[in-house]
């Protein structure tokens, strides 16, 4: 074979590929931008598009939102609709920072939507850990104000195999594991963990609540992060924004991770910036008790809903 018919035949087969990964990337959809609607929600669902895309249709009207990270998630709206009287959506994210909540809330303003309160857990692995982009958390255009072209291309050449496989076979078990319902309360509904503990919960709690190796670590907090707060902070105020916020009851071991010291710091460095920032932290009677979490870093909804009533009812 020739040079020339080689290297046409090269080619012809790399855009074979590529077409091959655009056409499943559209049809799989495993990050959930394009809308399909034939498979159930998977695991990697892009939840920072999908809640903004929500939020920002004409028929949608809530005037207040949850905020945080995935420990939000199982906030139900309702109950702080019920008890402040505004109509809350769960606006929370997968490792969602306070820059993010600042992003969104921005976005939802400019496009004439009313904020009246926000409730914002506060998780200290933020202060820490630095976000990285992926397809699966990349925000919203209205958000970041990438142009529409560039963040539909970035998802039709995105990889997305193993993410569009675990969609389909998600899709295809007989009950879900776990529902996003980005469309309706933006909650997480955690229906897989709910079964295996409910069937066998010393093999549960064995298999989500594994030793920690790194006890006691002294933290190097990201200046960053806290400058972020203190914008957030300032911009809900000049806005007349109603604002909760809390530190969320760290799992026991979960908080031993860190030294007394590093969180003292984190506690103290949060209070200067907003005093009124509740503390739930040192809350024994949950946070001692694993019953309360499904796994280390994710308490129930039992605990979400008596945190919303003593914030709440402030």
């Amino acid at each position: 074979m020739s040079n020339r018919a080689w290297n046409y035949w090269v080619a012809a087969a790399f855009l074979f590929g590529g077409l091959v990964v655009v056409m499943f990337n559209f049809l799989v959809d495993p990050y959930e931008v394009f809308g399909h609607v034939y498979l159930r929600s998977g695991y990697a669902v892009n939840e920072r598009y999908r809640k903004m895309e929500h939020l920002l249709r004409d028929d949608v009207h809530y005037d207040a939102y949850i905020l945080g990270s995935s420990v939000m998630g199982v906030f139900d709206p309702g109950t702080a609709s019920r008890i402040t009287d505004h109509s809350f959506y769960n606006l929370s994210f997968l490792a969602g920072t306070p820059q993010e909540a600042f992003d969104v809330l921005r976005a939802l303003k400019r496009n004439g939507k009313p904020i009246k309160e926000v409730l914002i857990g506060i998780d200290f692995f933020t202060f820490y850990e630095r976000p990285r982009l992926s397809p699966a958390n990349r925000p919203h255009p209205e958000v970041s104000g990438e142009s529409w072209a560039s963040f539909y291309s970035s998802y039709l050449f995105a990889p997305g195999l193993w993410q569009g496989a675990t969609r389909i076979a998600h899709h295809l078990q007989a009950q879900p594991s776990i529902y996003f319902d980005v469309d309706g309360t933006g909650m997480y509904h955690l229906y897989g963990f709910d079964r295996a503990r409910a069937g066998d919960p010393a093999q549960y709690y064995k298999d989500h609540f594994l030793p920690n190796a790194l006890n006691g670590a002294n933290i190097r907090w990201v200046d960053e992060r806290f400058v972020e707060f203190t914008e957030l902070c300032k911009w809900l105020d000049d806005n007349g924004i109603k604002a909760r916020m809390f530190i969320h009851p760290f799992y026991g071991e979960t908080l031993a991770t860190i030294s007394e010291q590093s969180y003292r710091e984190f506690r103290e460095r949060l209070l200067r910036i907003r005093p009124d920032v509740v503390d739930f932290s040192g809350e024994r009677a949950i946070t001692q008790d694993k019953a309360n979490y499904y796994d280390a870093r994710h308490y129930r909804g039992e605990v979400a809903d008596a945190v919303m009533h003593t914030v709440l009812q402030r």
